[in-house]
């Protein structure tokens, strides 16, 4: 994955002069949207931000991505040497989260040795649904498709942003001219919905064990009040239902964030913060990444500023 190249918003310098959790809190208030690349040596580590609040964490190094919880996140920023921030886009950043979600099928691949057409004709034939990023010096640039037809298109030169048939044609008639790398990512099944389901359902349970039943359906009632205004969601017998859930990831996941959240801060006035964090942790150590990285944000911390 490429890292778009955007606006300047801060200039590299030392972390040693920056109080960091101030940082964080003004880039909150100006709802900057857009990362900031904490570097040491070859290792980077990236906030990424869309208004104000962080979307993801992240390090790369060498080519390879692993993510990170906030809190990891938060400590290799203090450590590091160099801070720069950049603004993007929010279409951009919203890219940038969907592609951490997918593998590549195809990584890197120059236009010295691949016909881009000829992928996009490969990609038509075989029903492809995902992404295709291009990459050319410091701009990227994205294609959706669904079924192998182009569904939307974004050029982004880190300055100017074009959407739509403009972007396509754009994006190709650079290929023609300038060599670029290009990347393919298969849309995969994210089992959002499932993992908050197991989450949710075993805290409960796990309350239940300590409290009794009839505690637990007194609970369960102040815990439905999280639903009202959530798009999708029911409420069952000590139970979400999520039949109605949209199908978009990024809108399930502004859904079932804030509803955990809701769940664990009702657990703290009831439990403990310290009982309800390690519970939750401990259950959180049985999720495979990214889930696990991204059910943590559930967990507030005073110096970051999630959804």
């Amino acid at each position: 994955m490429f890292l778009p190249e955007g606006v300047t918003k801060y200039k590299p310098f030392g972390v040693e002069l920056v109080n960091l959790e101030k940082l964080l809190d003004s880039l909150y208030q100006d709802w900057f949207t857009g990362y900031c690349e904490f570097t040491t040596g070859h290792k980077r580590t990236i906030l990424l931000f869309e208004q104000g609040r962080i979307q993801r964490t992240f390090s790369l190094g060498e080519g390879e991505i692993t993510f990170l919880s906030p809190d990891v996140a938060l400590e290799e920023c203090h450590t590091s040497g160099e801070v720069k921030g950049v603004l993007l886009p929010p279409e951009v950043v919203d890219m940038v989260v969907r592609l951490l979600f997918c593998g590549p099928l195809h990584q890197n691949l120059s236009t010295t040795f691949t016909d881009f057409k000829t992928l996009l004709k490969s990609l038509e034939n075989d029903n492809f649904t995902g992404y295709v990023e291009v990459g050319m010096g410091s701009s990227v640039h994205y294609l959706s498709l669904a079924e192998g037809e182009p569904r939307s298109a974004l050029y982004f030169t880190g300055e100017q942003l074009i959407k739509g048939a403009e972007a396509l044609e754009r994006i190709f008639y650079d290929i023609g001219v300038v060599r670029a790398f290009i990347s393919v990512y298969p849309l995969e099944e994210v089992p959002l919905a499932e993992t908050f389901l197991n989450l949710s359902k075993t805290l409960l349970r796990k309350y239940s064990e300590l409290k009794g039943p009839i505690i637990t359906s007194q609970f369960w009632k102040k815990l439905s009040l999280c639903v009202k205004g959530l798009d999708g969601v029911g409420v069952g017998t000590l139970e979400f239902g999520l039949e109605g859930l949209p199908k978009d990831i990024r809108r399930q996941e502004k859904i079932l964030i804030p509803l955990l959240r809701c769940q664990i801060e009702l657990f703290n006035d009831e439990l403990g913060e310290d009982t309800t964090r390690s519970l939750y942790f401990r259950l959180l150590e049985n999720v495979e990444s990214p889930m696990k990285e991204l059910f943590r944000c559930a967990v507030r911390n005073p110096h970051l500023h999630m959804e």
